[in-house]
């Protein structure tokens, strides 16, 4: 009797994981099958979507009624002027890295060649369209910093308080270069969706989604996300203008797109919510989870 009891603990104990490994297969190709369901409709539902711009940095790519089109924007002016203020951005960055007084390590090479470069430049500034008030200020930046560069080469490394205060100094001048910079680039960008605009019904611009690629850093105030606002109207926001961080490839940016669209549709038929999906499915079941955990939640 023992023996038979014991025979049927271990089919039992070799049964389990099997009929556990079998149920764990089936949900797992139940859930490829879903998500197969999913991606056929998100795509389907995308297609009919028109029409999409997709701010994608410097270019903007128009799907519309099956066709694409893609222009880049940016006029070489805005590229120029930002160039030469990463000069001292460089220099800022590189020497508030090491300690003061350093006259050695890998940094000396960087700063050597950001210094030839800056060098290069300034005698051609006068052939690169800038203004005279522009030139003028570029040049000051250029000759400061190349001071400041040299001092640091011969010198070793400045203080903090050194570093800070040439920061300082060119800090206005950054900051017009950054004024003329969004001028001419938001200029070109209104051109260019008022050219887009004009092909489209007001039917069409109403329900216009667009799409801002841009990285995290620059997301507050991001140059094309502020226009489109004030293209589109505040409402817009969340809903046909979406700002999609760290999407570095355009095509990222419309898988996206897509996705979006479809869990709108979704969270509409489900919670009678069209942001719902954008939150985290779990995220309220969890809320109320981890204030019970911690304590939190107050007596039942």
């Amino acid at each position: 009797m023992k023996r038979l009891a014991f025979l049927l603990l271990a089919v039992t104990l070799v049964a389990t994981p099997a009929a556990a490994q079998t149920v764990d297969d089936a949900l797992k190709a139940l859930n490829t099958v879903a998500r197969d369901a999913y991606a056929h409709g998100r795509d389907s539902l995308a297609a009919r979507v028109s029409p999409v711009i997709i701010a994608h940095f410097d270019e903007l790519i128009l799907h519309r009624d099956g066709q694409t089109v893609r222009e880049r924007f940016t006029p070489p002016l805005y590229h120029r002027l930002k160039s030469v203020s990463h000069v001292p951005l460089g220099t800022v960055a590189l020497l508030g890295a090491e300690k003061t007084g350093e006259r050695t390590g890998p940094w000396r090479q960087k700063l050597e060649a950001l210094r030839d470069q800056a060098r290069a430049i300034a005698p051609v500034l006068g052939q690169a369209g800038f203004s005279d008030a522009q030139k003028a200020r570029l040049a000051r930046i250029l000759a400061d910093s190349l001071a400041f560069i040299d001092a640091a080469l011969a010198q070793g490394v400045p203080s903090a308080a050194a570093l800070d205060a040439y920061a300082r100094s060119l800090g206005p001048r950054l900051l017009a270069n950054a004024t003329d910079a969004a001028r001419v680039q938001l200029d070109a960008l209104h051109a260019l969706v008022q050219r887009w605009r004009a092909q489209m019904s007001g039917e069409e611009w109403q329900r216009l989604f667009v799409m801002v690629s841009g990285a995290r850093q620059p997301r507050e105030g991001n140059l094309q996300f502020t226009y489109f606002v004030q293209a589109m109207g505040r409402q817009a926001v969340g809903h046909r203008l979406v700002y999609a961080e760290g999407l570095f490839a355009a095509d990222d940016a419309l898988a996206l797109m897509k996705t979006i669209v479809v869990d709108r549709r979704v969270g509409v038929a489900f919670f009678d919510d069209d942001t719902r999906m954008e939150r985290d499915l779990l995220a309220d079941g969890a809320q109320a989870h981890l204030l019970r955990m911690f304590g939190r939640l107050g007596p039942e």
